[in-house]
């Protein structure tokens, strides 16, 4: 059990390390958009289901969380987007 977490735990670490070397990239705001947010994503899932104990947890209590981090990464992707010049 342990072993899982700290596995999970060093993917999240590579996976920010994935995003912040992204961010940091000179490619155009377009291109980087779309895998910051499905890191985001997949990261916020592991966390949902690992670290907040969710995985085995009926399915709309789950739901409800992942609809709410979706909803917050659609958010900010639409936003981003729109306020693009």
């Amino acid at each position: 059990m342990t072993n899982t977490a700290t596995f999970q735990w060093l993917i999240l670490l590579a996976m920010t390390a994935v995003a912040v070397g992204l961010s940091q990239a000179t490619l155009p705001d377009n291109a980087l958009l779309v895998p910051v947010l499905l890191t985001t994503l997949v990261k916020g899932r592991i966390v949902i289901d690992r670290f907040m104990a969710l995985q085995g947890v009926i399915a709309p209590w789950r739901w409800v969380v992942l609809g709410w981090l979706a909803l917050v990464v659609g958010l900010i992707g639409y936003t981003f987007h729109t306020t693009q010049i």
